[in-house]
């Protein structure tokens, strides 16, 4: 017995029809919005800025380093332990981090590379941790995941 051209039409046309709105809902980015007693809270929102705690651990003595996040330098000072420790605001917009170092004239020997240890602790976010590894200087970026 075979069906209608017409209806096997139709069946193929609604079935695409219904795929296409199941996959538009699994790939839509969805915002929850909390509201009460007249106020949103919600994640981040696109310009609030997260506060965020930077260290910074190089292999090696570095005779320049430059650490950005989206737009922002951050200023890094040397901790006790050695480790450079900075304060930023992340825009969850541009959260790019971009690094940049310059180690001192110094021969590896051979198979060694330089490496910079990253570690990013914000507020209400995972911790953040990303090597950096080069066999010469360092000029890299990474995103943030929030």
């Amino acid at each position: 017995m075979r069906g209608s051209p017409l209806l096997r039409t139709f069946l193929i046309f609604a079935a695409l029809i219904v795929s296409g709105i199941g996959f538009a809902r699994l790939t839509s980015k969805r915002v929850e919005v909390d509201i009460r007693d007249g106020a949103e809270v919600s994640g981040h929102l696109e310009s609030e800025r997260i506060p965020a705690k930077v260290y910074l651990i190089l292999s090696h003595f570095s005779e320049r380093y430059e650490l950005s996040v989206g737009d922002e330098k951050v200023s890094l000072l040397r901790g006790v332990d050695g480790e450079l420790v900075g304060n930023v605001s992340v825009d969850p917009a541009s959260a790019v981090v971009s690094l940049k170092v310059s180690y001192a004239g110094q021969a590896l020997e051979d198979g060694q590379r330089f490496f910079a240890k990253l570690v990013v602790e914000a507020e209400g976010e995972e911790t953040f941790i990303h090597i950096f590894d080069a066999d010469g200087d360092i000029d890299e970026f990474v995103e943030l995941p929030f």
